[in-house]
């Protein structure tokens, strides 16, 4: 029977490598002689490939464009984001990322990336933790800090008159600023609420909106 896994395992098959094939049949007797050779010119080293698209390298994250949503924490496998409640922002543990890049994914505003840095080893763990790496795109996220400055971020509030109840919005809100018994009206802590849209991504009656 096929699965997601299995699929996964086929495509993989059938799609050209990203990396030089193995070199073992032409592997020379002694290392100093091929290098030798090399700069003289009389063989030839293989290049190194390209780095190809979609790479996913070391995490970057532009910490002043975070909003504290928690999404990223939550679908993290690997438990290497810590989120930090005095400063409502998150830190990653390059030590312990897989890069599945399942964090950049569900991130709202896009604060998460992947670079194309993949040398990670290091004796230092206090050094692998990435807390800021500045704006992806400075231009841009000087003009987008000066808009939030003039116009604060919307919260989102529910519709007494299309909300059924169902509770959805509550279960995937990452700050719990949703409340509501089943089958009754629900309403959304502005307080606490920090505009992720989560909850009107989720609603099946369109009954959350901004405010």
């Amino acid at each position: 029977m096929l699965n997601r896994m299995m699929l996964q395992v086929l495509r993989q098959l059938s799609e050209p490598t990203f990396t030089n094939p193995f070199p073992l049949p032409h592997m020379p007797e002694h290392l100093g002689d091929a290098l030798r050779a090399a700069a003289e010119g009389v063989v030839d080293i293989v290049p190194p490939v390209s780095v190809p698209p979609r790479f996913r390298g070391r995490i970057a994250y532009d910490r002043s464009t975070c909003i504290g949503c928690r999404l990223c924490q939550k679908v993290c496998p690997a438990n290497a984001i810590t989120f930090l409640p005095e400063e409502k922002k998150v830190i990653f543990h390059v030590d312990r990322c897989c890069f599945c890049e399942q964090c950049t994914e569900i991130c709202p505003v896009n604060c998460i990336w992947m670079t194309d840095e993949c040398l990670n080893s290091t004796y230092d763990r206090i050094g692998e933790i990435v807390r800021d790496s500045g704006p992806r795109n400075p231009v841009t996220q000087t003009a987008a800090s000066e808009a939030e400055d003039k116009q604060p971020r919307s919260t989102y509030e529910v519709d007494p008159d299309a909300c059924i109840g169902c509770t959805k919005c509550a279960k995937v809100c990452p700050t719990q600023a949703i409340s509501g018994k089943i089958k009754e009206k629900h309403r959304i802590d502005e307080v606490k609420c920090v505009g992720c849209a989560a909850c009107a991504d989720a609603c099946p009656k369109n009954a959350i909106h901004p405010k």
